[in-house]
């Protein structure tokens, strides 16, 4: 089907060679930004969950994950993938204990509502056009172990929208682990020991990563951290920066 570029729509093109240019300056520099997420620091100001991200929310990026989480430009996974690419491989330079091991990539699970409106899983599709072009480094793996929860109708509630707090009380409790193999992961008993960094598409207030987190513990996992392909800018935190 013909097609417009997602940021300056110019035709033929989901995002065209120059938007694609900006794409790449863009995310061309991981950055440590759990400081940016209320939900990951402690309220003395330390770190609970280190969170490494590709970009910031915004411009081109932010167009092109709008559109590809939400206007069904599938096609955009690709690009985006090697955005996040470039992330997997600034992992053991941004987050500590990360040399030298091997390393889970476990994706947060897509919503059942997600799965229905859309029809895939954006942080999926993203990890999966990065193994297929063979952009994991050596002694990573992808592991989809986690799951989301079913909850009754009208405990439901989208991310979208919701404040701060309700945002944590939202997640609480909502994800498990699956109870069949995926990706040659039995999660019964190889997650126990394993380093695991878990993958996310945007970091808000970080409570998702941090639900996440605490499952994946439980389960016997050693979390290093997280990384997300774009953080959102806090109103309240100034433009973000990169101290790291």
């Amino acid at each position: 089907m013909p097609a417009e570029c997602v940021v300056c729509g110019r035709d033929d093109a989901a995002l065209c060679p120059a938007c694609t240019a900006v794409l790449r300056r863009e995310t061309c520099s991981p950055y440590r930004a759990e400081q940016f997420a209320d939900a990951l620091m402690s309220v003395f100001g330390h770190t609970m969950l280190p969170v490494v991200a590709v970009g910031d929310y915004r411009d081109t990026l932010a167009l092109a994950i709008l559109a590809f989480k939400n206007h069904g430009r599938t096609e955009l996974g690709p690009p985006l993938g090697r955005a996040l690419a470039g992330g997997i491989a600034a992992l053991p330079r941004r987050l500590p204990g990360l040399e030298g091991q091997r390393v889970l990539l476990v994706p947060v699970p897509s919503t059942g509502s997600g799965w229905r409106r859309r029809g895939y899983d954006p942080v999926a599709l993203m990890l999966g056009a990065v193994d297929r072009e063979r952009r994991l480094p050596p002694g990573m793996a992808v592991a989809p172990v986690l799951a989301i929860r079913p909850r009754l109708p009208w405990r439901r509630h989208h991310q979208k929208g919701l404040g701060r707090a309700a945002r944590r009380s939202n997640v609480r409790n909502s994800m498990r682990i699956r109870r069949r193999r995926m990706g040659g992961i039995r999660p019964a008993m190889p997650l126990a020991g394993f380093a695991v960094v878990i993958v996310d598409d945007v970091l808000t207030t970080g409570s998702t990563v941090r639900e996440a987190a605490r499952t994946l513990e439980e389960a016997g996992a050693v979390v290093c951290g997280a990384l997300v392909l774009a953080a959102a800018r806090a109103p309240d935190k100034g433009a973000p920066g990169r101290p790291f």
